[in-house]
C-alpha cells in the first residue's frame, strides 16, 4: 500500500491538473503557488476523512498544516496516532 504522502501527492496531481506545469513535489508550497485555496481544502478535508479515517479538529484548520504535501501527510499521521496538538508552534 502506498505511503500517506504518495497517497496526498497523488490527489494533488489530480486535482491540481487544471493548473498548467505544476510538478508537485512533497515540499511545494500549495497555498503560495495556488495550488491549495479554500475550496480545496474544504475538499482536501473530505478526501482525507474518507481516505484515512481521520477527523480534523477546528484547531487543526491552520495554514502551517496545509502549507506542503508532507505537512498534510505528518498532519493526517499526527491524527492517526490520536495526536491533536497543533503541528506547528510557531
Amino acid at each position: 500500500m502506498a505511503d500517506t504522502a504518495e497517497i496526498v501527492l497523488d490527489w494533488f496531481r489530480k486535482t491540481a491538473a487544471h493548473i498548467p506545469h505544476t510538478d508537485i513535489t512533497g515540499d511545494t508550497e500549495l497555498i503560495e503557488q495556488g495550488i491549495l485555496d479554500s475550496l480545496q481544502v474544504l475538499n482536501l478535508v473530505c478526501f482525507m476523512e474518507e481516505q484515512f479515517a481521520v477527523i480534523l479538529p477546528v484547531e487543526e484548520f491552520v495554514p502551517e498544516n496545509f502549507r506542503t504535501a508532507a505537512a498534510i501527510a505528518a498532519l493526517i499521521e499526527r491524527l492517526r496516532a490520536g495526536d491533536t496538538r497543533a503541528a506547528l508552534s510557531g
